[in-house]
């Protein structure tokens, strides 16, 4: 069996390309990502946070996940889909 396209052994999550495409047909940067997320009380979330997390460079605990759905005003498992 093959592995899934977005599968490597560096990649540490698999919301976060997801996550770039929504935030991306939203029209909204990382940093208007941040201060949407600053805004709800959410300071960890930084910009660098962000990226790290589109990128797979980072893990994503779940309530980070549901976060993220949250602020993009979308659902987790829409977030964990595997287009």
């Amino acid at each position: 069996m093959s592995k899934a396209f977005w599968y490597n052994n560096d990649r540490k999550n698999i919301c976060g390309i997801k996550i770039r495409k929504i935030r991306k047909e939203k029209h909204l940067t990382c940093k208007e990502l941040e201060i949407m997320a600053s805004l709800e009380g959410y300071d960890f979330l930084t910009q660098n946070a962000i990226t790290k997390v589109e990128l797979g460079m980072r893990f994503v605990p779940d309530y980070e996940l549901a976060i993220f759905a949250k602020l993009l005003d979308t659902t987790v498992d829409e977030l964990l889909s595997i287009d």
